[in-house]
């Protein structure tokens, strides 16, 4: 390899390393030099990493501050990642109360913290709480149901409750396996649902083809040991409507639901970006999986650009 083939390459791979950084950037987020590794595009030593981004910082095209790694023209990120810390932390017991609520209802089989909140990044104290939400097959639609009831409850206390994903257990492997999903279900926190998680994670493997160090799991509050009086709500309600009346239930409620949000989602244009079914209620009305991609690959474009200049 000669010399200006070295300089491309070496210039390749510290493009490679500062991923993390661009896509972070989006959601005005620095990063430590453990979110940058666990969420590197590529396989590679942390020392081999420390010295690509020493080099970048050496360049100018990323700054060090305070522990954390950020582009250059957004010093202000570090503060507004430490304001946003502090924020989620009056979050976190909101979620996990009304979260264990969700999960003491019959026949949901996990519960997990999605979105900002997973990764500490709240806008405010009072943002949006989003979860992914799994049934057992079946119970989708009713489980619903019952979990807008848990939502209006929260809204009138100020607490905002987004539960936008449910699927049932029979659709634990996501089809859509891009770059987003793979960073979302290693961000995701589990609440409940140890083993519904963990088969989740199993069957879905495809995320280190994206992200070959992202391994980890987040087990640090998940807990399946529910209270008393939550324990008996889901063993009742599920001795009640496991059956014949539960499909009488479910039925009406599935046909009602499914009608109401295919019909908000060609209103909103939003018929590509939501599914509903007998085994999955995703309504993502806003297009946030496309928005994000494209603001990473302009970021991505703009560095290459700047990048090249600089060569």
């Amino acid at each position: 390899m000669n010399q200006i083939d070295q300089q491309v390459s070496a210039l390749s791979l510290i493009e490679e390393a500062l991923k993390p950084i661009l896509y972070a950037d989006i959601f005005d987020f620095p990063l430590t030099f453990d979110e940058i590794h666990r969420f590197l595009e590529f396989e590679t030593s942390p020392e081999n990493l420390k010295s690509l981004l020493d080099q970048a910082v050496d360049s100018g095209e990323i700054i060090w501050q305070n522990g954390y790694y950020q582009l250059p023209d957004r010093p202000d990120l570090v503060v507004r990642r430490q304001e946003r810390w502090v924020a989620a932390q009056t979050l976190w017991p909101k979620a996990v109360h009304y979260g264990r609520w969700i999960a003491a209802l019959p026949f949901v089989r996990m519960v997990a913290i999605t979105g900002s909140l997973a990764v500490e990044n709240p806008q405010d104290k009072i943002d949006d709480i989003d979860y992914l939400i799994v049934t057992q097959p079946g119970r989708l639609w009713l489980c619903r149901a019952a979990i807008i009831l848990l939502v209006r409850y929260g809204h009138l206390r100020r607490v905002h409750l987004c539960p936008n994903y449910l699927i049932t257990e029979n659709i634990l492997h996501f089809e859509d396996d891009n770059l987003f999903i793979a960073r979302e279900m290693l961000q995701m926190v589990p609440l409940y649902g140890r083993s519904t998680y963990l088969e989740m994670r199993r069957r879905n493997d495809w995320i280190t083809h994206y992200l070959p160090q992202g391994t980890g799991l987040n087990l640090q509050r998940l807990n399946d040991k529910l209270s008393l009086g939550q324990t008996s709500l889901k063993k009742m309600g599920e001795f009640i409507l496991r059956g014949f009346i539960g499909d009488l239930v479910e039925k009406p409620l599935q046909k009602f639901q499914i009608t109401k949000h295919t019909r908000l989602a060609e209103k909103y244009g939003a018929a590509d970006k939501v599914a509903f079914t007998a085994d999955q209620c995703k309504g993502h009305y806003n297009g946030h999986n496309a928005r994000v991609m494209n603001a990473y690959h302009g970021r991505m474009e703009k560095y290459n650009r700047t990048a090249m200049r600089s060569t």
